[in-house]
């Protein structure tokens, strides 16, 4: 699964170029009440959460849960087709919930269409671009 995530990571960072891409410090913690904080995939600039899934659609809703919770107001959830049962039905239904919480201009999910195991970079970093320039990035 670690090649999933860095695969996702790796577009993200390849797509946002001159933005910050942050995936340690303070901006990717999310406090949840205890003395450890739970942590996203990454943060884009100073306004833009980013989460990176490749897990089961359940744990894909979990991730939703995250962002939702993280304090900056744009999210981007980059779902990559791997071990979901249905990768379109699971972006519906991540879109669905994220649109009961933030308004539409401010957040995208994005079904990639690589992976760790077969990288298609060309098009994974398209698509991220068209959704952080939607997002107002680039």
């Amino acid at each position: 699964m670690a090649a999933h995530d860095e695969y996702g990571k790796r577009v993200l960072r390849e797509t946002a170029g001159n933005a910050v891409v942050v995936h340690y410090g303070s901006s990717v913690e999310i406090n949840y009440g205890t003395t450890h904080p739970a942590r996203i995939d990454a943060t884009v600039g100073n306004d833009i959460a980013v989460e990176v899934e490749s897990r089961t659609s359940k744990q894909v809703r979990g991730a939703v849960l995250d962002l939702i919770c993280h304090p900056y107001p744009k999210k981007l959830l980059l779902l990559l087709p791997v071990h979901m049962s249905n990768p379109v039905i699971a972006a519906e239904q991540c879109r669905h919930i994220l649109k009961r919480f933030c308004p539409d201009q401010f957040f995208r999910v994005v079904l990639l269409q690589g992976s760790g195991g077969n990288p298609q970079l060309a098009v994974d970093t398209a698509l991220v671009a068209e959704s952080l320039r939607s997002l107002g990035v680039l």
